[in-house]
């Protein structure tokens, strides 16, 4: 039984850039290169086990909290709302239940296949233990909208479009925070093919976006708490407007980076 339940626990520490296809980073001095120096014993190992053990824990609480919960629920639950927290999506009560643990479940799975499809010649290997990190912050809002959700469908009086945004507000937190960790890869961060082509404008992305996101998730928990009813709509404002200021000036900053590179050519001519 020990020995079962110590394979259980390894299998929930893996991460799922280690059978990932690996590829060689072309920058020596990337920072890719110095936090792979700590190897798969090191403190980004550490830290993506524990992260990911957390994620799996989420899994297991959210499929816990259905089955508890279920007794208590009418026939006919809501599912789906407006943006003023209006009910306009039923469901029995079976489906109603269990529906967001599946999707909580299935998310956790894409997690874990997406890195195999890395298809370019980047790799999420050093940043394995962020990526473990945004899994669980994804994994607990979602988490917290099926507490919320299950709360509501049982009759409990919650401002539910106050609490949505807070959780979505926080994720935006927690994912600007680690932005400015995150090396040049396909599958997390701003990655948009200027970003993608260059490791300079990657970094300066990231190095200002991050902040931004954060500055963006903190005036959406703050509009939580004041706007009431238009939480969602502010929430949907303020990140839209964050996203398109970061593209535009990544944009901008690959412009200027392209006719730096072209005068210093010209000028060797």
């Amino acid at each position: 039984m020990a020995q079962i339940a110590t394979h259980i626990w390894n299998a929930m520490g893996w991460c799922p850039m280690e059978a990932s296809i690996q590829y060689p980073v072309k920058n020596s001095a990337g920072d890719a290169q110095k936090k792979a120096a700590s190897g798969d014993s090191g403190p980004v190992a550490r830290r993506s086990a524990r992260f990911m053990r957390l994620a799996w824990g989420v899994v297991i609480l959210s499929w816990l909290v259905a089955f508890l919960v279920l007794p208590h629920l009418p026939e006919v639950v809501p599912v789906h709302w407006d943006l003023n927290g209006e009910a306009n999506g039923f469901s029995d009560r079976l489906t109603g239940t269990f529906m967001l643990p599946v999707f909580i479940t299935f998310m956790t799975i894409l997690f874990i296949v997406l890195p195999r499809f890395d298809s370019m010649q980047f790799t999420l290997e050093a940043f394995r233990d962020i990526y473990a990190i945004i899994i669980f912050a994804t994994l607990s809002m979602l988490f917290g909208l099926e507490v919320i959700a299950l709360l509501v469908a049982a009759g409990t009086d919650l401002p539910l479009v106050s609490l949505i945004s807070a959780l979505i507000g926080f994720l935006f937190i927690v994912m600007g925070s680690l932005m400015p960790h995150i090396g040049r890869n396909t599958t997390l961060g701003i990655r948009l093919p200027w970003t993608l082509a260059s490791e300079e404008v990657w970094k300066k992305t990231h190095e200002h976006g991050g902040p931004v996101f954060v500055v963006a998730g903190v005036l959406v928990v703050l509009g939580s708490i004041v706007a009431g009813i238009w939480a969602i709509a502010l929430m949907l404002v303020v990140v839209i407007a964050a996203t398109l200021y970061i593209g535009v000036w990544s944009y901008r900053l690959a412009k200027a980076e392209t006719a730096m590179r072209e005068n210093r050519v010209h000028s060797t001519d």
